[in-house]
């Protein structure tokens, strides 16, 4: 599996400057976890950002093997948060930047959502309450069922890679979709379009609502329905003078 994106996700009614002092931490997360791995020189471009969902991913431009160490890094970074664990292990500017963005959420924001390819992590304002992350629970991936979500695909990368971004028909938000590896072609000539997605979806266990699809593999293009009012109108009862009482009269009388 391909390890070379970052997303940060922030619910609720999110205020333009709760989003902009997360993508500060978010990047100073991003670096400060680079410089950990030895590889301060990385460089993180913006893959995705989508306004309505208060979305952003980052791709990493580089060593892919450093890159992956530091996917996986901001991983753990986000279950030890979710779950209380301490920070302590790194380095002082990685421990400022996780405990800035946990500090975000609260009020008009909800909860602060970290994920990768692997795996995903929620910040909610009652973290402190939830149960504590041993070390084994780490690494393991968020609960998933295997299922299928209908959606317009709304942003697919141009750089060939494995991530795109589904917009659920049903809740009208952003569902970060990833493929697997060797299976790209199946996103030829969907972007824009309403798709079938199948894969392991992980939901919100607070509202059920669907935020992640993993290992994909079938993307289905769905016919779109093109009703107008003029449609509608065919399938009315047919004009009639009777008077109601008239109609009633007439069906006992059958």
């Amino acid at each position: 599996m391909r390890l070379d994106t970052v997303t940060i996700v922030l619910s609720g009614d999110v205020p333009l400057m709760a989003f902009a002092k997360a993508i500060a931490r978010f990047d100073a997360l991003v670096r400060g976890l680079s410089g950990e791995v030895g590889a301060p020189e990385l460089e993180w471009v913006i893959d995705d950002l989508e306004r309505s969902s208060a979305l952003a991913t980052a791709r990493g431009v580089g060593d892919p093997e450093r890159i992956t160490q530091v996917v996986q890094a901001y991983g753990k970074v986000g279950k030890a948060l979710e779950g209380g664990v301490p920070l302590a292990p790194h380095s002082r500017p990685v421990q400022n930047a996780a405990q800035g963005l946990r500090a975000i959420v609260g009020g008009k924001v909800e909860s602060i959502r970290l994920e990768t390819a692997e795996g995903d992590a929620t910040i909610r304002a009652a973290s402190s309450s939830l149960r504590l992350v041993t070390p084994g629970d780490i690494s393991r991936p968020m609960a998933a069922a295997y299922g299928a979500i209908e959606g317009r695909v709304q942003t697919l990368s141009n750089r060939g890679g494995l991530r795109f971004t589904l917009y659920d028909l049903l809740h009208d938000r952003a569902v970060s979709s990833y493929l697997q590896e060797g299976h790209e072609e199946i996103m030829r000539d969907s972007w824009g379009k309403v798709v079938v997605v199948e894969g392991w979806i992980s939901r919100d266990p607070l509202t059920g609502r669907p935020t992640t699809i993993r290992q994909v593999t079938t993307v289905r293009v769905a016919p779109e329905l093109k009703a107008s009012y003029r449609d509608a109108r065919s399938i009315s009862p047919p004009k009639t003078d009777l008077l109601p009482e008239q109609a009633i009269r007439r069906l006992r009388n059958v």
